[in-house]
């Protein structure tokens, strides 16, 4: 080949790659993978929880066991199903005030344990109430204390009868009582048994009381709390869940009727268990 005509032989091999170069598309993106989201699994009862007669009135999806009290539209008005929770959404203004409106559950007890999970947020505050009466707006009743002992204005200032796991307002929870922080989930319980009650917290019982007793009767006198005609009673009824005007979360919301056999009366027949 003659010599001079190398030069335009690489010439023309050099164009050639440039040309190859600038016509190959660089390679694409990889494509993201979707966002995995945490599958929610109901909540569902073992065999002996049915065989003790527990129901579940909320399980992570559902409410069969509630509606609401104060709005019908509950869900619309402030409450949200979502991650597994019942929860209470505020925005800043709405803060301190009623939204999503009460909750109450379907059914009326007269004995009964009902076991429930809640998460706060800072300075939450929430509550449940049985032996209630009153108004869809303004229900009066016994309360289970639910609140951010730490920060929340109201325990902080009304002390131990109104913080978490009291009698609201008449009898204080045990001291040394094991209480998580906001934002982490606790468990609670009431149990109702003929005169007797029990407020539990995180598995330990911290505080008891029996209804229509001397000392009881001490304390609602000395609380000051004043109700309506059945107040300080027992009598059937239905558990409410309160729109305190603050942020709450609920799970696992259960509840367990107990039928207490009726003592027969001599020279009587015999009544029917409820």
């Amino acid at each position: 080949m003659p010599m001079k005509l190398l030069p335009l032989i690489f010439a023309m091999v050099v164009a050639a790659r440039v040309l190859v170069a600038q016509e190959k598309k660089p390679d694409a993106p990889p494509t993201p993978e979707p966002e995995k989201t945490e599958e929610i699994k109901p909540f569902t009862l073992t065999d002996e929880e049915r065989a003790a007669g527990w129901r579940i009135l909320f399980d992570g999806r559902n409410n069969p066991g509630l509606r609401g009290l104060t709005y019908n539209d509950f869900i619309n008005r402030g409450w949200k199903i979502d991650h597994g929770s019942l929860f209470c959404f505020k925005d800043f203004k709405d803060m301190g005030r009623v939204t999503g409106g009460h909750l109450i559950t379907l059914d009326q007890f007269v004995d009964f344990e009902f076991a429930f999970e809640w998460k706060l947020s800072v300075s939450g505050k929430s509550g449940i109430m049985y032996f209630a009466a009153g108004t869809r707006e303004k229900p009066e009743g016994f309360v289970y204390s639910i609140m951010d002992d730490v920060h929340n204005p109201d325990g902080l200032k009304g002390g131990p009868i109104r913080r978490t796991g009291a009698l609201y307002n008449i009898i204080p929870p045990i001291e040394g009582k094991k209480l998580n922080e906001p934002e982490h989930w606790n468990e609670g319980r009431i149990l109702v048994e003929v005169n007797h009650v029990e407020h539990w917290l995180n598995g330990e019982k911290v505080l008891e009381y029996n209804i229509g007793s001397p000392e009881f009767r001490q304390k609602l006198v000395a609380s000051g709390v004043k109700g309506g005609p059945l107040w300080g009673t027992k009598f059937k009824t239905a558990l409410v869940i309160l729109d305190d005007g603050e942020e709450v979360d609920f799970r696992n919301l259960r509840v367990r009727p107990i039928y207490t056999p009726a003592v027969p009366v001599p020279g009587a027949p015999a009544a029917a268990g409820r």
